[in-house]
């Protein structure tokens, strides 16, 4: 016999695909990156800013100051491998991180 299928998973689904909004006050203000970031434009590691860097997965504001600081030490970075510099930053969050940003 079937289960029945449940509103709770079918709003899930309809909220996973975009199909369904949440209301204005459940969501946090939208930066500029994460517009980007959504529209599958890269973010420039080279000039974006603490706020943006925070938009990316695993980049939190400690993390961000760190990769400007990489930044203002070292110059451009040119690989994304330079990023596993920063302290919390390794190979598995580099491939995370390597189609969303650009040099």
């Amino acid at each position: 016999m079937a289960k029945a299928f449940s509103w709770r998973c079918l709003a899930l689904i309809l909220l996973t695909c975009g199909f369904l909004a949440l209301p204005l006050t459940a969501l946090s203000e939208v930066t500029d990156a994460q517009l980007a970031l959504q529209s599958s434009q890269q973010l420039n590691i080279n000039q974006a800013t603490a706020e943006q860097l925070t938009a990316l997965p695993g980049i939190g504001p400690a993390r961000a100051e760190a990769i400007i600081t990489l930044r203002e030490n070292k110059g451009e970075l040119q690989h994304i491998d330079e990023l596993q510099e920063v302290r919390g930053i390794g190979p598995s969050l580099t491939r995370q991180l390597e189609p969303l940003v650009s040099f």
